[in-house]
């Protein structure tokens, strides 16, 4: 019996001191943040790629043999600048035929100006108009074969780089051919890039030109900045999306044609709502809540949000103007636990 007091008396001693040091335990110190009024913007992120803003397959418009070629991939060009040079002897020759042609319809011409001035009544108006006609044939037909002489040398219409050539010296290439027979080189104009996304048909009827654009390429760290520069008008019957742009300036060269992109586009705008930072909302299955610091007191409150623009969340309803919130709410204390207020941000 002496032996059960005595443990008795030890126990008490104990849970004593326990309770002591309970008492003494300071409140947990928690970072605090207040609801503020401001605009957000809903986006919707979409998978895109990046096209350049000019290109074009420059094609041989003559018949003939590559004779020589000034570019390879990946050279830059200017406006103008020679690409190629195509080898057209009977062009040459035929020029040289039809030049001839020319100076014996002059002659010709001139002849029978000159014969109808001395003799008007043997030598009839239509005669001589008759040789004014085969003398414009003549330079017509000789033009023409100019005209084809110059598009021998190829050269670039916009300034850019040659992102492909298909041909090299001594190569044959045909006119105009469908299917890039008469293929030279591509050029690409890569100063302004467009970020190209398909925009799904429920957000499409939101989309118009000047809407923020935020796009992520892989590869590179920071978010690039935009805005809707244009849209198709049309939803595509197949995929039923609508095709967006948004032009990007390029002056570092980093941005590449054909690099995927993650496209964010702000659809929608709400102007005047109460905004949280998003890390003081716990977002869980059944809905979002946050910790509201009332009384020195925890106390896990359910809201409605609304629009999320990454670091900012809305709140349509749940809490007051003036709530004071713990933040971040996955590291709260337990719904009614004493705290002490730190101010965050």
């Amino acid at each position: 019996m002496r032996s059960g007091r005595i443990l008795y008396k030890v126990a008490v001693a104990l849970g004593g001191g326990l309770v002591a040091a309970v008492a003494m335990a300071e409140p947990a110190e928690v970072a605090v943040v207040r609801p503020t009024r401001g605009d957000i913007v809903r986006y919707v992120a979409l998978p895109g790629s990046l096209r350049a803003n000019r290109q074009v397959t420059v094609q041989a418009r003559v018949a003939g043999f590559v004779k020589s070629i000034a570019v390879d991939r990946g050279d830059r060009v200017k406006a103008g600048q020679a690409l190629a040079e195509i080898e057209v002897p009977e062009l040459v020759a035929e020029r040289a035929k039809q030049a001839a042609e020319v100076n014996v319809a002059e002659l010709d011409a001139r002849r029978l100006v000159e014969a109808r001035g001395k003799a008007p009544d043997l030598v009839t108006p239509s005669t001589v108009d008759a040789a004014k006609g085969r003398l414009e044939v003549a330079r017509a037909e000789l033009e023409k074969t100019d005209t084809l002489l110059r598009y021998a040398n190829l050269s670039a219409p916009f300034d850019g780089i040659v992102t492909a050539r298909f041909v090299d010296p001594g190569a044959f290439v045909p006119a105009g051919v469908v299917g890039g027979a008469s293929a030279v080189v591509t050029l690409a104009d890569t100063a302004i890039v467009r970020a190209v996304v398909p925009v799904p048909e429920t957000e499409a009827v939101f989309v118009k030109p000047g809407l923020p654009v935020r796009v992520m390429v892989e590869g590179l760290t920071n978010v690039i900045p935009g805005t809707v520069s244009r849209h198709a008008g049309a939803i595509d019957e197949a995929s039923r999306t609508l095709a967006v742009e948004a032009d990007l300036a390029n002056p570092s060269d980093r941005l590449r044609p054909g690099m995927y992109a993650t496209v964010r586009i702000g659809v929608e705008r709400h102007e005047g709502v109460m905004l949280v930072p998003t890390e003081a909302v716990l977002v869980e299955r059944s809905g979002a809540s946050v910790f509201v610091v009332d009384g020195g007191k925890v106390k896990k409150t359910v809201v409605k949000a609304g629009f999320v623009d990454g670091m900012t969340t809305e709140v349509l309803s749940g809490i007051a103007e003036g709530a004071t919130l713990v933040s971040p709410a996955k590291t709260a204390p337990i719904d009614g636990t004493t705290v002490k207020v730190r101010d965050g941000k």
